[in-house]
């Protein structure tokens, strides 16, 4: 932020202290008043501006540092900087969100299906052949870890949703990612059918080289079906085991 040019912070009236801190510096940092890489005023120089007590102003800076709009450096130079904003606060945000939400494995499963079935289809009709090239590149699954087996299997669906050309959509597969990753932990890698999700893969990356909307979208929900299908399997058979 430039520093000739300041915020004109207006005092607290009557309303949740520390969430008038946190909206107030929320709509600095997303309308640019205050950029990346910016410094905030201390807790203190904030506290006396406001009106408003350190416990309450430092509440509503933990509350933006915990959606990643700002980080915390100590020492000498340390204080409070604005993060940039990029995916990995929609990605923690939802993951927070459906964790103290407590949302089932079933309405994960359908939500993924529904949304990725709209990214599938717009990747059908708007990918590039850079998008196929990327594709193409992450339908080799036999491979020695499971990590890879996992990163690959998932890098497909995000290509596809970077295909689609929508931005909010490919976030949000990003976000869906790490939450499906938590469930990838219960499956070993000698439980996945490999051929089978090699061949689903190929189906979804056909139908979008093909530019058929429609069989992108069954592929696709092939896939999803049966990776819950697993799924639903081994977490049935850990438990009687």
């Amino acid at each position: 932020m430039n520093k000739k040019t300041k915020p004109n912070f207006k005092p607290y009236k009557k309303r949740s202290a520390h969430n008038y801190v946190f909206e107030m510096l929320k709509d600095y940092i997303i309308s640019g008043v205050y950029k990346v890489g910016d410094q905030l005023p201390t807790e203190i120089e904030l506290s006396q501006t406001l009106g408003i007590s350190r416990a309450a102003t430092r509440e509503g800076l933990r509350e933006l540092e915990g959606i990643g709009l700002i980080t915390t450096v100590q020492g000498y130079k340390g204080g409070r900087f604005v993060n940039k904003i990029d995916s990995g606060i929609i990605v923690n945000g939802l993951d927070l969100l459906l964790q103290t939400q407590k949302a089932s494995f079933d309405e994960l499963m359908e939500a993924r299906k529904a949304i990725e079935c709209i990214t599938v289809r717009m990747a059908a009709l708007n990918r590039s052949e850079e998008n196929l090239a990327a594709m193409s590149k992450v339908l080799n699954l036999r491979v020695d870890s499971k990590e890879e087996f996992y990163k690959k299997t998932f890098d497909l669906h995000e290509i596809v949703a970077l295909a689609s050309q929508n931005k909010v959509l490919f976030y949000i597969v990003q976000a869906i990612r790490k939450l499906i990753f938590q469930t990838y932990s219960n499956i070993a890698l000698e439980e996945n059918n490999i051929d089978l999700v090699m061949k689903t893969h190929y189906a979804i990356y056909s139908s979008i080289k093909n530019r058929d909307p429609e069989e992108a979208e069954k592929a696709m929900i092939f896939d999803i079906e049966a990776y819950r299908n697993l799924y639903l399997e081994v977490i049935e058979k850990h438990t009687k085991g």
